[in-house]
């Protein structure tokens, strides 16, 4: 199967912040990001994710 269609169908994941409703993508490719409130923040890549927050305050959602 060619490479850009197995990209193209692949579902992304989100960390989603239960506080502010931010709904973060989890390949942030080494780069720290946040939601708009701050409660938590993201960083990984399509192999592991790492998020800073407390496990209540977020939600992970695939689409």
């Amino acid at each position: 199967m060619p490479k850009e269609i197995v990209t193209k169908t692949e579902k992304a994941t989100y960390i989603k912040c239960k506080k502010c409703g931010t709904e973060v993508l989890s390949i942030t490719n080494s780069n720290l990001t946040s939601c708009r409130c701050g409660a938590i923040s993201v960083d990984g890549s399509k192999e592991l994710v790492r998020v800073i927050g407390n496990p209540e305050d977020y939600e992970v959602i695939t689409k």
